[in-house]
């Protein structure tokens, strides 16, 4: 097992980096880390055409008077609903791809238990027509039974993958499809049963993943162990682990993206926020992200050595969850999401965040990295909700409640070699959409927050709170498809979502295409 690590040169230059440094050795250098203590002003909300059916009250928010099943009827401000296909509800993820007959298809998780469903695993979708999304396949091989976040797609193979996560059985399995020749029915190419022989010592278990853009390494987490493994799959029907690598002193990585020549990796630091009892345990927030080189792996070089870069902190977040590596006129950023806010994610640590003046629910960041050594965060996604001004508002909202609540999850762009569109699951406050051409300055232009459902969906991730009026969890990516003008996404209790979004809202903005990875 390869653990992270660089000797430190010098002293750290702020108690909230030495306290990552309790975690990530590397980011005490001089030139190999930096903090942001830096406060960001909300963003501007978008402007609601005549029809639309704005929010009530805050940005984000659902308010505690709304929280029923006959009374909330979602809100809308630029985005309305095209069709939708709830089928047995969603989980955590939606991965999507075009093959080369032109057949546009959407897969997204459900949950694992059984529930007395119909269909389990994932579901295939042809979505060629945005305006009547069909079912045409349901994996349920041992992987895509319980994949948690790990299901992503190679576009340049045309490869869907997942690795067995943290409810599956041990060791895990590993399932990679054919989407290529026809993304409506996808042929297994390495059966579960065919799992990597390295992933049965220690009896790894995945989190998330994400592909090396040739689609010949695919890199899985482990939250549980924080460890990363690169698995070679250039052979998909024998996949091969390179390595094993360590997070330093037990620190949890969850999430990671790999940059567009496969050389460079970003790595989450699923830590704390200041608010957090145990960050003050340790002396600070330790929550955030590292630039990696990860060449040894892409260049299969015996024993592959990963090695840190830079490394970033933040004390207004926590749970460090989703990286995504992005061009914007022409520089790189990545946007960075969490899962939790700066303080622990239930009523006294909310409490705690709002005391101190911290946001009490997670939001996305984009982040400079021009300069890897030192990233530094060049803007905040910080909705009205997450405004510690706006606590005695907000905190009614959730009584009783813990968990997933206001916040982010995932987010998607237009382009990642030419980002100018961001949307956001925020869980309980819908799909946000955003314009980022100027990084600094991200403007709020469109959102969707879904009604809530007065039954259940078998398959949805929400289902034990839902049917008592719980706005449904938006938490998965989206996919942008311009020529049609629609967002398609999924909400755990509605299912996959197509979202049409006004003409004269985006009128402004540059058409990009889908394709492509940062320069």
């Amino acid at each position: 097992m390869i653990v992270f690590s660089l000797r430190a040169r010098t002293r750290t230059r702020s108690l909230l980096l030495a306290a990552a440094c309790a975690t990530l050795a590397s980011a005490c250098d001089r030139d190999r880390g930096s903090v942001s203590t830096q406060t960001f002003p909300t963003v501007p909300k978008a402007a609601c055409q005549s029809g639309d059916h704005p929010e009530t009250a805050l940005q984000g928010q659902v308010p505690s008077t709304l929280r029923r099943p006959e009374a909330f009827g979602g809100f809308n401000c630029n985005l309305r609903m095209v069709a939708q296909l709830r089928g047995e509800g969603a989980g955590w993820q939606h991965a999507f791809f075009t093959d080369a007959a032109g057949h546009a298809c959407s897969y997204f998780d459900t949950a694992p238990v059984a529930n007395g469903r119909t269909h389990r695993g994932v579901v295939v979708v042809d979505t060629t027509d945005p305006a009547a999304p069909q079912p045409t396949a349901y994996l349920a091989t041992s992987a895509m039974l319980d994949p948690r976040e790990t299901l992503k797609v190679n576009a340049t193979r045309g490869l869907l993958m997942a690795v067995e996560s943290v409810g599956g059985r041990t060791p895990p399995k590993v399932d990679i499809y054919d989407i290529a020749t026809d993304c409506r029915s996808p042929r297994l190419l390495s059966p579960s049963e065919n799992a990597p022989a390295a992933l049965h010592k220690g009896a790894e278990r995945a989190d998330e993943g994400d592909f090396s853009p040739d689609g010949l390494t695919y890199y899985a987490t482990s939250l549980r162990s924080g460890t990363v493994y690169p698995i070679d799959i250039s052979d998909p029907r024998h996949p091969a682990v390179l390595a094993k690598w360590s997070m330093p002193t037990n620190q949890r990585t969850s999430g990671l993206a790999i940059g567009h020549d496969g050389s460079r990796a970003y790595f989450t630091l699923y830590g704390e926020g200041s608010a957090s009892p145990n960050a003050q345990v340790v002396g600070g927030a330790t929550n955030g992200l590292v630039v990696a080189d990860v060449s040894d792996a892409q260049a299969r070089k015996p024993h592959p050595q990963v090695k840190t870069l830079g490394a970033l902190v933040w004390g207004d977040g926590s749970a460090s969850h989703q990286l995504i590596p992005v061009s914007i006129a022409g520089r790189p950023f990545v946007i960075a999401t969490d899962e939790g806010g700066s303080g622990d994610s239930n009523a006294s640590g909310w409490k705690a965040a709002c005391a101190a003046g911290l946001p009490a629910w997670s939001m996305a960041r984009i982040v400079d990295v021009t300069d890897e050594a030192q990233p530094r965060v060049a803007a905040e996604l910080k909705l009205e909700v997450n405004d510690a001004r706006n606590c005695d508002q907000v905190l009614p909202d959730l009584a009783g409640l813990s968990g997933f609540t206001y916040g982010s999850h995932y987010c998607s762009v237009d382009d990642t070699s030419n980002a100018t569109l961001l949307a956001c699951g925020y869980f309980e406050s819908g799909i946000r959409l955003f314009d980022i051409r100027d990084p600094a300055a991200p403007r709020e232009i469109a959102y969707f927050v879904p009604p809530s459902v007065t039954i259940p969906s078998p398959g949805s991730l929400n289902n034990t709170t839902a049917a008592k009026g719980r706005p449904d969890h938006c938490s998965a990516q989206s996919r942008f498809d311009r020529k049609a003008s629609v967002l398609i996404t999924t909400c755990q209790d509605n299912g996959l979502l197509v979202l049409g979004w006004d003409t004269r809202t985006l009128a402004r903005m540059t058409p990009t295409t889908q394709s492509g990875r940062p320069r």
